[in-house]
């Protein structure tokens, strides 16, 4: 037998019960291809059994993929609208006036900068009216845990006219 050193994987091939010494697998002169899948490879083999000689399968290289979706020309604006029905209870107070405001937004926590005028609006409409509506418009701004921040809120304050149940 040719004692030469042979490029394997370290794979054995079952013992054959007529056969007394034990044979490796090769792979030919390739060390590991990227191409091909070692890991399924040694799988199949080990779960097999696997008789004669094993030749890697050559594929091709993958092909870079172009994306058929294309940039669309008409442009669009993405805003999201909040609504609520009392005051935030966690209000911060920063320089000459403005708030940090966070609201709950159907689980997301929301960090809202609201000018003074703004912030006089929705006190006097808690103060006015007994049920009021307040929707706050803006852009999404930089995350935060568990939220994001809305940038440039638009505030505006309606009183609510429904009738409510008895």
């Amino acid at each position: 037998m040719n004692n030469q050193p042979k490029l394997t994987m370290g794979l054995r091939k079952k013992k054959d019960s007529l056969s007394t010494e034990r044979t490796k697998i090769t792979l030919g002169l390739r060390k590991k291809p990227m191409l091909m899948q070692s890991d399924n490879i040694i799988n199949s083999v080990r779960k097999s059994s696997f008789k004669g000689n094993f030749r890697p399968i050559n594929q091709p290289a993958p092909i870079n993929r172009i994306n058929p979706i294309k940039m669309p020309k008409t442009q669009g604006k993405l805003e999201v609208n909040i609504k609520i029905t009392q005051l935030p209870n966690f209000v911060e107070n920063i320089k000459n006036g403005w708030r940090r405001v966070y609201v709950n937004a159907d689980g997301y926590l929301v960090q809202i900068k609201i000018r003074p005028k703004a912030w006089n609006k929705l006190l006097q409409a808690n103060e006015e009216y007994s049920d009021w509506i307040a929707t706050i418009t803006g852009k999404i701004g930089a995350r935060i845990k568990n939220g994001f921040e809305l940038l440039e809120p638009a505030i505006q304050v309606y009183k609510n006219n429904k009738p409510t149940k008895n």
